[in-house]
C-alpha cells in the first residue's frame, strides 16, 4: 500500500491500527520500503506522522486523492501548461529515469518527493525564474532532504542575466509535525553563492554572469563564475540517507568500484532531478555528460558540473583535465574581452561550449 492511497485517511498515525508504531506504521502507510534501515520506534512514528500531514500540506507529486486543504484543492486545478505545472511535469520527467536504472518499481522515488515551494516564471517553455524548495522523504532511512532551486535567466540586449544556487539539507530528526516551508526559507541567504551556506544548508553548485566592473551594456562579457561545492563525505551523506550505507569494495574490483561509484552519483542526480533539472554525468569514457532541456547549470561553458560531481564521487575520466584546461582558457578569453565583437544575441552562445568543475573563471 502506497503513501498516496493510504496519507488521505488520516494526517496523523491514529489513522492507522492503534498497535501500529515505528517502522510497521510506516510500511502500513508508505511500503514497501526500501530495505529499511534499523532506527529506534519513536524515530519512524515520527517519520510517519511528519510525511503523513506535510503531503496533506502541501503538493505531492504522485496526486492524492480526497484532499482535505482548500490551498491543496485550489492548486490542483492550475493548467497543465502554467507556470505552476512547469516544476511537477520537469519532475515527472526526471525522477522516473532514475527508478528506471535502479529497477524499482514505477512511483517508488516519484511518491517520496512532496513540493513545498514552487514559483515559478516561464519564458515560452523555459523557465525564466525559479525558487522551488522540494521534500524528498527517504524510502530507506527516518530521514528527508530538503532541496531548493533558485534561478534566473534573461537575455536583455547585449546582455544575458544569469544566476541560479542548488542546495539541500539532511534532515535526520524528524518532528512529529508537518513541515514548514516560512522555516525552511528563514535558513536561506538571499544572494547566490551565498544561499545555501548555514543552518545546516550545504550547497551543491551554483553559477552567474559576472556583472560589475563596467560589464554591461555593450561592453558586456559573457564571465562566467561557478561552482561544485561537493565533497566525498558529502555525497556519501546524501547516499545514507536516501538508500542507507554504502559499503565500499576493493580497489583491486574495478567493477564494483565503478558500481559503487554510480550510485553516488545517482544520490545527487536524484537531488537535481527532484527540482525539475535533468543531468545525466558520465561515469565512464565512452559516456557523455548530458544536461538535457531544462534550466541552465552552465553558462559559456559546459561539463563543469558534471567533473565536479563526479570527481566528489571519486571518478576521473580522461578526458576531465583537457576539458578542465580548455573550459578556463575559453573564460579567460571572454574576461579579456577577446570575443566582444561578437554581439550576436543567440542564447545558445551562452550555453555551449566546454568548462571547469572547480571554478568558472
Amino acid at each position: 500500500m502506497t503513501a498516496n492511497s493510504t496519507s488521505a485517511n488520516s494526517a496523523t498515525p491514529s489513522g492507522a491500527k492503534a498497535d501500529l508504531q515505528g517502522l510497521e506504521l510506516a510500511e502500513h502507510h508508505f511500503g514497501p520500503l526500501l530495505h529499511p534501515t534499523l532506527a529506534i520506534q519513536r524515530a519512524w512514528t515520527n517519520y510517519s506522522t511528519d510525511r503523513l500531514q506535510t503531503t496533506q500540506k502541501y503538493r505531492t507529486v504522485v496526486s492524492v486523492s480526497g484532499k482535505n486543504s482548500e490551498e491543496d484543492s485550489e492548486e490542483d486545478e492550475y493548467d497543465d501548461y502554467s507556470d505552476k505545472a512547469w516544476l511537477l511535469n520537469s519532475i515527472k520527467a526526471c525522477v522516473p529515469q532514475i527508478e528506471e536504472e535502479m529497477d524499482l518499481e514505477e512511483d517508488t522515488l516519484l511518491k517520496c518527493i512532496t513540493i513545498l515551494c514552487n514559483d515559478t516564471v516561464l519564458d515560452d517553455d523555459d523557465s525564466r525564474s525559479t525558487d522551488h524548495i522540494v521534500r524528498i522523504y527517504s524510502p530507506t532511512a527516518p530521514m528527508c532532504i530538503d532541496v531548493h532551486f533558485q534561478s534566473h535567466y534573461r537575455s536583455r540586449g547585449s546582455e544575458v542575466e544569469w544566476f541560479y544556487s542548488i542546495g539541500y539539507k539532511i534532515q535526520r530528526r524528524l518532528p512529529a509535525t508537518a513541515g514548514n516551508v516560512l522555516l525552511v526559507k528563514k535558513d536561506l541567504c538571499i544572494v547566490p553563492p551565498e544561499v545555501h551556506t548555514r543552518n545546516g544548508w550545504q550547497t551543491l553548485c551554483w553559477g552567474y554572469y559576472y556583472d560589475s566592473d563596467g560589464n554591461y551594456g555593450k561592453s558586456w562579457r559573457c564571465v562566467e563564475l561557478g561552482k561544485v561545492e561537493l565533497h566525498e563525505e558529502a555525497v556519501l551523506d546524501v547516499h545514507e540517507a536516501l538508500f542507507g550505507d554504502l559499503e565500499k569494495p576493493a580497489e583491486s574490483d574495478s567493477e564494483a568500484v565503478l558500481a559503487h561509484q554510480r550510485s553516488l552519483v545517482r544520490g545527487i542526480r536524484l537531488l537535481l532531478a527532484a527540482v525539475g533539472i535533468p543531468y545525466k554525468v558520465a561515469c565512464t569514457d565512452d559516456e557523455s555528460d548530458e544536461e538535457s532541456h531544462g534550466p541552465i547549470l552552465e553558462g559559456i561553458s559546459g561539463g563543469w558540473v558534471g567533473r565536479g560531481i563526479r570527481n566528489a564521487c571519486g571518478l576521473l575520466l580522461t578526458r576531465d583535465a583537457e576539458e578542465e584546461r580548455k573550459g578556463a582558457s575559453e573564460r579567460q578569453e571572454e574576461v579579456k574581452g577577446e570575443d566582444d565583437d561578437d554581439d550576436d544575441d543567440d542564447d545558445e552562445h551562452y550555453r555551449s561550449g566546454d568548462g571547469d568543475s572547480d571554478y568558472g573563471f
